[in-house]
């Protein structure tokens, strides 16, 4: 490691042990003296010109384009052509250079601009039919090959979010039952969809270890976004049922709220002992996250109503200050272990 760089690591992790009361402020003085600063913070100054110089040549070239061209469908699209190819050359260059982030977040930008792209044409060129999922569906079909053939994680999740608003939209939207992703009406289809792509993001961890070495960590992406939505809806079903439309009257029974129930916690206990056996702090953060959730979902729906609003908000607050400092000794534990 470089010099300077270890220097950051261990006065960043000095501090820390005196924020946590580890040490005392004389040693903690002692110990930083022994590890001078640098004058300049380089690095860190640097990711703050590059966050200013990307917002201000974005606004100068939209006030730029504004000025100079007419705002038309057809100019906006020519710019954001132009913008995703520039966008990818420049990640190009930059990660030849060894800049592998921010090459993978211009990278991103770019894809962003192909999205745009791909709804501009779709308004110039509409039939009338109103299938804007089919837009998303084209948009994964050239960024999921751009990810892999970067290596751009980044490029993967994007993938991952735009497959479920794919999903929902041509599940859900297109045939007529109404909400078709945030209210995740009929939740039972992501849950499908989502346990296959838990099943896929196995299959890509073992192939990492062998045919798949240059993607080494990409399956957490996939099993990322398999998990959140399969633990989403088995949260819902567990409340609502297999409903049609959340905010229409739908008459489940106490048993299919029972099943639903039993099903979410087996699967998130399945978690945390995968998560466990196998290393994965992933898939214990996801199901700690969601008997989080569950907890206060029920207090808040089933108990808190009949004990009125301060003895219930009294309680919560308690639980949420007792949940904090347990979590907080847990951790300053593991760090002392």
């Amino acid at each position: 490691m470089n010099p300077r760089k270890l220097q950051s690591v261990l006065r960043a992790e000095i501090n820390t042990l005196r924020r946590e009361g580890v040490i005392d402020g004389k040693l903690h003085v002692e110990l930083l003296q022994q590890y001078p600063a640098s004058q300049w913070d380089f690095s860190s100054l640097g990711r703050w010109f590059l966050f200013f110089g990307a917002i201000t040549v974005a606004a100068g070239f939209a006030i730029l384009g504004t000025t100079i061209f007419k705002l038309t469908l057809q100019n906006l699209a020519i710019a954001l052509g132009v913008a995703a190819a520039a966008c990818f050359f420049a990640g190009l260059k930059l990660g030849i250079r060894g800049l592998a982030w921010t090459s993978r977040s211009i990278e991103l930008l770019g894809a962003f601009a192909i999205i745009g792209l791909s709804f501009t044409l779709g308004m110039i060129y509409s039939s009338g039919s109103g299938n804007w999922p089919m837009l998303l569906l084209f948009d994964m079909l050239v960024l999921l090959p751009l990810a892999y053939i970067r290596r751009n994680v980044l490029l993967l999740v994007l993938n991952v979010i735009l497959f479920f608003t794919w999903f929902g939209g041509v599940t859900g939207y297109v045939s007529g039952w109404g909400a078709y992703f945030f209210g995740m009406n009929y939740p039972m289809r992501f849950l499908f969809a989502g346990l296959l792509m838990v099943g896929m993001s196995l299959i890509h961890r073992s192939a990492e270890q062998n045919r798949l070495k240059a993607y080494d960590g990409f399956f957490k992406v996939w099993l990322s976004g398999g998990i959140f939505f399969s633990d989403m809806s088995l949260w819902l079903m567990s409340l609502f049922g297999n409903f049609g439309d959340i905010s229409k009257s739908y008459s489940e029974s106490s048993g299919e709220l029972f099943f639903f129930g039993a099903l979410w916690a087996a699967f998130n206990a399945a978690l945390l002992w995968l998560g466990s056996r196998y290393q994965l702090p992933m898939l214990r953060g996801y199901a700690i996250t969601f008997l989080i959730i569950q907890g206060y979902t029920l207090y808040f729906w089933k108990i808190a109503r009949h004990m009125g609003f301060i003895a219930a908000t009294f309680v919560a607050g308690a639980a949420t200050l007792g949940l904090v400092i347990y979590m907080e000794s847990k951790r300053r534990a593991r760090r002392l272990a």
